[in-house]
């Protein structure tokens, strides 16, 4: 995919000022950060704060990078149960 098609899809400011923005990355999960959206719809500067109230608000998207270490772990854990099926 192009830069041009890795575009945020929702820019937000918090109650205290801080903007963020919101796109899809490569893995069709949400992505929150500023700055430079790289190719694969990853930030420069990732925001995980923004990415745990989004999973808060609406748990059914499912998890959103940057991930947090726990979320790693069971995603590790899910696809080594995957492997073993």
């Amino acid at each position: 995919m192009t830069m041009a098609s890795r575009q945020a899809t929702k820019t937000f400011i918090r109650p205290e000022g801080h903007v963020c923005h919101v796109s899809t990355g490569i893995h069709d999960l949400l992505t929150f950060g500023t700055g430079e959206l790289s190719d694969n719809g990853f930030w420069e500067f990732p925001c995980g704060d923004c990415a745990r109230d989004h999973e808060i608000q609406f748990p059914e998207c499912g998890y959103c990078w940057p991930h947090t270490l726990e979320q790693l772990e069971e995603m590790d854990l899910q696809d080594d149960k995957t492997e073993t099926d």
